[in-house]
């Protein structure tokens, strides 16, 4: 793959999606990897699920899912798909290294970019 920024930035879309899955997880773990689950590995509940949500949706521009949409992201993997897709599709932007650091910042840690 090329370093193209649209390259880049599609790469950084898994570090910034499990760096947040890691950082509000119930279940703290050393690295939220794509293939654990949210709500049998990470302790994931309803409430926790729409604090992703919403963050995904500031950092993303991401649209509200439905809750058929919803109950399909089983895994850390289907986030991270469901971001590039949006994106690819065009429903979604790349999120901005300012916005990154600043919801980031707002749980006291560095960006996963930094």
């Amino acid at each position: 793959m090329t370093n193209t920024p649209a390259a880049i930035g599609t790469d950084a879309v898994a570090t910034i999606v499990s760096g947040m899955v890691k950082l509000i997880a119930p279940r703290k773990v050393e690295q939220a990897g794509p293939d654990l689950r949210l709500i049998g590995d990470l302790g994931f509940h309803s409430l926790v699920l729409a604090e992703l949500g919403y963050n995904l949706e500031e950092l993303y521009g991401l649209r509200s899912l439905n809750p058929e949409e919803a109950m399909k992201l089983q895994r850390v993997s289907d986030v991270i798909e469901l971001v590039r897709t949006e994106i690819a599709e065009g429903r979604a932007q790349l999120a901005d290294d300012e916005v990154v650091s600043d919801v980031f910042a707002r749980y006291g840690v560095e960006s996963p970019l930094a």
